[in-house]
C-alpha cells in the first residue's frame, strides 16, 4: 500500500521549470522597444551635458591661469556653471533610475500574472546565470525553459501596454546651457580678446595634461576608502599646490603674449587685446574676439617660442 502510494506521488509529481527576469525581458520584444526608445533620448542629453562639461573645464583652465589676477566676478560665474554641469548630470541620472525602477515594476508585475497560466503544471524556480556560470554560458536550470513563453505572454498583456505608454510619455529632463559674457583681464587691453583656455590648448597642452595627471595621481595615492578630515585637507592642499602651478604657467605665458602683441602692434597688428577665460559656448566676453589672429601671430613669433619655451619644453 505504502509503495502503491509513493509511486502515485512521484506519477503526479509536478515538472521541473524555470526562468528568470532577465532572461524574460531579453526574449521580449517589449522590453526590446522600451531599451531602444530610451537609448536616443539619454544620447542627446548625455551629449548636451557632455558638451557643458567641456566648456566648463575650459572656463576652469582659463580662470587658473589667471591665478590672482581673475575677477570675482568670473570666479562666481565658474563656480556657476560647474554646479550647473554636475546637476544636470545628477538630474539626468536620477531621471534614468526612476525609469527604470517603474519599468522593472510594471515588468516584473506582467510576469506574476502570467506566471499561473505559462507555469501551470511546472514546478516553476527562478534560475538564472550569474558569476562564472555566465560566464562559461551556463545555466546549470533544471527543466523546461519558460522565460521565452512568459516573454510572449507578457508582450500580449494589454495592461503592461498601457503602464509602459503611461512611463514612455514622462518628459525627459531638458535645460537650457548657461551663457554670459564675463570680463576681459587686459593683456594690452580689454576692447578685443582672445579665449584663454583655447590659447592654453594650443601653446601649451601637454604641460597642462602633465599637470592634471600628476594631481590626479597624487589624489588617487593619497586618499583613502574612506577619508579622514586631516586625509580632505591633505588632497585640498595638493590641489592649490597644482592651481598655483597653471597661476604661475599662466603669467608667463600671458606676459609672453602681450610682448609678442605689443610687437606685433607696431607692424599693424591687433593691439588693446585682453584675456578671456570665458568659452564662447559660456557667453564667451564682451567686445572682439580676436583668437585665430592672435593666434597665426604667435605662432609666427620667434621670440615668443623663446619665451615659453619653459612652457613646452617635453
Amino acid at each position: 500500500m505504502i509503495a502503491l502510494a509513493a509511486l502515485a506521488a512521484f506519477a503526479f509529481a509536478a515538472e521541473p521549470a524555470h526562468y528568470h527576469p532577465d532572461d524574460v525581458a531579453k526574449a521580449s520584444a517589449r522590453f526590446a522597444t522600451v531599451a531602444e526608445s530610451m537609448g536616443p533620448a539619454f544620447e542627446a542629453q548625455g551629449q548636451k551635458i557632455a558638451t557643458l562639461g567641456v566648456a566648463v573645464a575650459e572656463l576652469e583652465l582659463g580662470v587658473a591661469l589667471l591665478g590672482a589676477a581673475a575677477p570675482a566676478e568670473l570666479r562666481a560665474w565658474m563656480d556657476t556653471s560647474r554646479r550647473k554641469g554636475v546637476g544636470e548630470r545628477l538630474r539626468l541620472q536620477r531621471h534614468v533610475d526612476l525609469l527604470q525602477e517603474d519599468y522593472g515594476s510594471v515588468f516584473g508585475a506582467a510576469v506574476e500574472r502570467a506566471l499561473p497560466a505559462v507555469g501551470k503544471g511546472f514546478d516553476v524556480k527562478v534560475c538564472g546565470a550569474t558569476g562564472v556560470i555566465a560566464m562559461m554560458g551556463r545555466k546549470n536550470c533544471v527543466g523546461a525553459d519558460l522565460n521565452t513563453k512568459l516573454a510572449a505572454a507578457i508582450d500580449a498583456d494589454p495592461a503592461l501596454g498601457g503602464e509602459l505608454a503611461s512611463i514612455a510619455a514622462v518628459e525627459w529632463p531638458t535645460f537650457e546651457t548657461p551663457t554670459a559674457p564675463q570680463p576681459v583681464v587686459a593683456l594690452t587691453g580689454t576692447s578685443r580678446w582672445v579665449s584663454g583656455g583655447r590659447i592654453a590648448e594650443k601653446l601649451m597642452a601637454a604641460r597642462v595634461k602633465d599637470r592634471r595627471e600628476a594631481l590626479e595621481g597624487a589624489l588617487e595615492a593619497m586618499m583613502p576608502e574612506e577619508p579622514t578630515k586631516a586625509d580632505l585637507e591633505k588632497a585640498q592642499a595638493r590641489k592649490d599646490a597644482y592651481l598655483a602651478e597653471l597661476a604661475a604657467d599662466g603669467e608667463v605665458l600671458r606676459a609672453a603674449i602681450a610682448a609678442a602683441l605689443g610687437r606685433a602692434a607696431k607692424k599693424g597688428g591687433a593691439a588693446d587685446v585682453g584675456w578671456c577665460a570665458n568659452p564662447v559656448a559660456l557667453g564667451g566676453c564682451a567686445g572682439e574676439n580676436v583668437t585665430d589672429a592672435v593666434l597665426a601671430t604667435l605662432v609666427a613669433d620667434k621670440k615668443f617660442a623663446k619665451d615659453i619655451a619653459v612652457l613646452t619644453a617635453e
